[in-house]
């Protein structure tokens, strides 16, 4: 478990999606596929995701939230 939270700039893994949005691999890949989240960067077999982009998709759904 993470104790700190990744800085802007930082890659984020799976794992660490999963722990931040409280959300299964799976929901998360759909999400990627039904492009309401932002696909990995590839690095070799990894996938990675910025935390800045991360945060923007949290903001989004935040403010979407707040407007219904």
């Amino acid at each position: 478990m993470h104790t700190t939270s990744p800085n802007p700039e930082s890659l984020v893994g799976i794992a660490t999606l999963m722990e931040i949005l409280k959300r299964s691999c799976a929901s998360i890949y759909r999400d990627i596929k039904n492009k309401r989240f932002p696909k990995p960067l590839k690095l070799g077999s990894s996938s990675r995701w910025r935390m800045s982009e991360v945060e923007a998709v949290i903001e989004r759904l935040s403010d979407d939230r707040l407007k219904d």
